[in-house]
């Protein structure tokens, strides 16, 4: 068994830097992790491919991209969750984190969930995407119906970044 917290082999087959054009003095924007500034990894997620976080284990969605993991996995991509992800959010306090895609500063938005504390997800004013700390994707699709199917989108992604199932 592996232990905790490391990718699967599936996922270190798929898992390769950002590609980087180099033509004359001009390069290819990097995306870096908005929390702890690493490079960011490409993860293939079935046919769509995530950027991913090695030190934090955070994960970066673009826009479309957790509509597209859910349908792959055979979940219901209109759960009534995902209409909150597209709130306009607030700048927080302190330290800004910025998107990876624009370098603006990534906004927080409040997702209520059943008999917990909401989740504070960072999304994209340019709604290019949204930010997930470790685990926070999986918070968020256990909030979903138990009829939408997002149970097996949770253990895919639990089995490709090595996250043992919480029971």
């Amino acid at each position: 068994m592996r232990p905790p917290n490391q990718l699967s082999p599936d996922a270190l087959d798929t898992l390769s830097p950002p590609q980087h054009d180099v033509s004359g003095e001009t390069r290819a924007v990097i995306p870096v992790c908005p929390k702890c500034d690493a490079e960011l990894f490409i993860l293939r997620f079935k046919d769509v491919e995530v950027d991913y976080c090695h030190l934090c284990r955070g994960l970066w969605l673009d826009a479309g991209e957790l509509e597209a993991i859910l349908r792959q996995t055979g979940a219901r991509a209109d759960d009534p969750v995902l209409l909150s992800l597209q709130q306009e959010g607030a700048l927080p306090p302190g330290a800004k984190h910025l998107c990876p895609r624009c370098d603006k500063p990534l906004r927080e938005i409040s997702v209520a969930q059943a008999g917990a504390a909401p989740l504070v997800l960072d999304r994209c004013p340019a709604n290019h995407g949204l930010w997930f700390d470790a685990d926070e994707l999986q918070e968020l699709l256990a909030d979903f119906a138990p009829e939408s199917g997002a149970g097996k989108t949770i253990g895919y992604l639990n089995e490709l970044l090595g996250v043992q199932n919480k029971t």
